[in-house]
């Protein structure tokens, strides 16, 4: 018992003297949805696009999907903070950079050609 006890203040001992390192050192996935008000009425094959955020800047990667597309930041009342617009082909990607962006939380829209809407929240802080 005695070996237990001191097994555990060593390992508690060392955590203090090891280095930890965030999560946040990576970058963070916005899991990207199609909005169920786009007008286009196709089936469902998947999202043709991905989203990750790392230190302020949004790297957007086009899997499938070539064309224009629409991006759009609103904040938590709803008010469009950024718009740009992209043209991309399948397997490109683009950045959007939302470090001017006050802390808090968003939601970040991409509207594709044939007006299909996804979208994803992220926190910027």
């Amino acid at each position: 018992m005695k070996v237990k006890v001191i097994l555990l203040a060593l390992l508690m001992s060392m955590s203090s003297v090891l280095p930890s390192y965030s999560m946040d050192d990576d970058p963070v996935i916005i899991i990207l949805e199609e909005d169920e008000n786009s007008t286009n009425q196709r089936p469902r094959t998947g999202v043709p696009i991905t989203a990750s955020i790392d230190d302020g800047i949004i790297t957007t990667e086009s899997i499938t999907y070539s064309g224009t597309i629409s991006v759009t930041i609103k904040d938590e009342d709803g008010d469009t903070v950024l718009s740009t617009v992209e043209n991309v082909s399948a397997n490109s990607q683009f950045t959007t950079n939302v470090t001017s962006l006050a802390d808090g939380s968003y939601t970040i829209y991409y509207t594709l050609d044939n007006n299909t809407v996804y979208y994803g929240e992220f926190e910027k802080n």
